[in-house]
């Protein structure tokens, strides 16, 4: 009997979040936001779809999705902070950037959150009522002066590809100062098949990073790898590249 009960409520959590889902009001125009450092203020454009209000609220953190609001130290204001955003209407984020010391000479990420938080409906008043506020999440990519984007273009064709630590791993080398957004790598077998990754991943200026192949091991492939990477509009770009030994 406990076990019965234990899978109706995770039945019933499933059929409220993929409710919420459905029923989510509030998006963000982009998947990312690009701050040059030269920039004043950056705008963000939400828009609400539902046909309903939506309290809104918003902030940036660096990278620690569960930190409290009062212990987070970033070096942007965001404005406004909470807003009502009416049905079928729009809201404008500004982003601007305090001055405090970030590195010079590569990129730094943060993320904008956005919470849509729904009204009460004042015809359930008095019943039990299930209340689900919906968060998102973009990356912010700080950029310095001295880095462009061609610079971020070039940057994302020059990664560094070698065998992993496993047969069926290959590891990326990012020597630039800005992030790369891998979504997609794929290569080729000498016997025809095709080795793809199933998730992408972001590698920081500098870093390293390794990606698991599926379809077979890396022991007899060609030495041609080719990848998809997310450009400042989160469009996918194609690079042919080579292996390294």
């Amino acid at each position: 009997m406990k076990q019965i009960i234990c899978h109706l409520i995770a039945a019933l959590l499933s059929a409220c979040l993929f409710s919420s889902s459905a029923l989510a009001g509030i998006t963000i125009t982009g998947t990312r936001i690009i701050y040059p450092a030269a920039e004043k203020e950056v705008t963000v454009r939400l828009n609400n779809r539902a046909d309903r209000p939506a309290l809104v609220q918003a902030w940036i953190d660096d990278g620690d999705a569960h930190q409290a609001l009062d212990k987070i130290d970033v070096p942007f204001v965001l404005l406004p902070p909470v807003s009502r955003v009416e049905a079928h209407k729009g809201q404008t984020l500004r982003l601007i950037y305090t001055g405090h010391n970030q590195a010079a000479t590569k990129e730094s990420v943060f993320w904008l959150n956005v919470l849509d938080i729904p009204p009460t409906d004042k015809k359930l008043a008095g019943k039990n009522q299930l209340q689900m506020a919906l968060r998102s999440r973009i990356k912010i990519f700080f950029r310095p002066g001295s880095l462009s984007e061609e610079g971020a273009k070039q940057a994302a064709a020059g990664l560094i590809w070698r065998k992993g630590s496993k047969s069926d791993r290959l590891t990326a080398s990012n020597p630039s100062p800005y992030f790369v957004n891998v979504s997609r790598v794929t290569v080729d077998s000498l016997s025809g098949r095709q080795l793809t990754t199933q998730r992408g991943e972001m590698l920081a200026p500098g870093a390293t990073q390794e990606f698991t192949l599926h379809g077979g091991a890396l022991t007899q492939i060609k030495p041609d790898i080719h990848y998809q990477y997310l450009d400042d509009y989160g469009a996918a770009r194609s690079v042919d590249s080579q292996l390294t030994q």
